[in-house]
């Protein structure tokens, strides 16, 4: 297995689009993800997410999913931590805060992502049981 590159060698570009997307939706401004989205996204959540399907495709799938996720927090909000070069991909350390809708319980957890991004437009976005999972997909460890 290789060692991840923290900011090497990926694209500037691509690494400041989801920065900029990361930075509006912790502001609260959601919009910013659709608006770097393209139409034929396709979005693979985590299994264990209840009531997801294994992938959600073009922009009414993201939508469909988005609602999902966001009807489940009474109060919700995500910020970056890192991102890691994988070489064709981007993988995003996302640390989540939110209060889960109706129990009052509070959550705080950093959660993996990686996003395939085309032309500026993120193309395809997957979501991670663990690190670890989300390192081994692309034959990487720290």
């Amino acid at each position: 297995m290789r060692e991840p590159r923290y900011w090497e060698g990926m694209s500037e570009n691509d690494v400041r689009i989801l920065k900029d997307v990361f930075d509006a939706m912790a502001r609260g401004e959601v919009t910013a993800l659709v608006q770097r989205t393209d139409e034929e996204i396709r979005v693979y959540p985590r299994p264990e997410e209840p009531g997801v399907r294994d992938v959600y495709e073009g922009w009414e799938g993201l939508e469909e999913y988005m609602v999902n996720w966001f009807s489940g927090w009474d109060d919700y909000g995500v910020e970056a931590v890192r991102f890691i070069d994988t070489g064709d991909e981007v993988i995003a350390v996302a640390r989540e805060r939110g209060r889960i809708e109706g129990s009052g319980m509070e959550l705080v957890e950093d959660f993996t992502h990686s996003f395939r991004l085309r032309d500026g437009r993120i193309v395809e976005w997957r979501m991670y049981d663990s690190h670890a999972q989300a390192l081994e997909r692309f034959g990487l460890q720290e």
